[in-house]
């Protein structure tokens, strides 16, 4: 995927009616099972993975991970409240099998200004997320481009470990829609 944000030419009319825009890439970390057939162990192991990730990450994109584990209802109900939290429920994600042994080794982390999140363990491994109020999408992508290699980076550094990468699909994900960049813009 080419994430080079200096090669995004142009952006939305700053007077264009945009309430917020948002981006986001699923990826999975090498050596773990995809969702359908992780196993608790993997799952808990990649949460652990990823609250040491977090805790290297920099400047605007450091913040705080919450696990949905013993999580205060003060601080699910905030989340929720802030339409951040990912919750249980979803019927296909249970006929799947990706919510088994639920909420164990999952949780949301974001950034103090609330505009880089981070799921970890919902439909895929990682669910990495950049979004702002108003139409700068090159400020959101360019966000989420260090955000993707902020994480990658620490990841890499704590376990030896790259996103799962097919060098003909692309970026491998739970779902199959999401082959390749696995990115969504709205």
């Amino acid at each position: 995927s080419d994430m080079d944000v200096s090669k995004i030419q142009g952006n939305i009319d700053p007077t264009a009616p945009v309430k917020s825009t948002r981006i986001r890439v699923g990826r999975n970390i090498d050596g773990f099972g995809l969702s359908p057939g992780i196993t608790k162990d993997q799952r808990i192991n990649v949460e652990s993975l990823m609250k040491k990730a977090f805790a290297n990450l920099e400047g605007d994109l450091a913040g705080t991970y919450y696990p949905l584990t013993g999580m205060a209802e003060t601080v699910r109900q905030q989340l929720v409240d802030d339409h951040f939290l990912f919750v249980s429920g979803d019927k296909n994600l249970i006929v799947s099998g990706m919510e088994r042994d639920w909420p164990e080794g999952r949780g949301i982390f974001h950034n103090k200004d609330k505009t880089f999140l981070t799921w970890v363990n919902e439909e895929d491994q990682l669910r990495i997320i950049s979004m702002q109020s108003g139409g700068d999408v090159k400020a959101v992508f360019d966000r989420l481009a260090r955000g993707i290699k902020a994480v990658g980076d620490s990841v890499k550094a704590e376990s030896g470990r790259d996103f799962m990468l097919d060098a003909k699909y692309g970026y491998v994900h739970s779902c199959p829609t999401n082959l390749g960049t696995g990115m969504r813009a709205s």
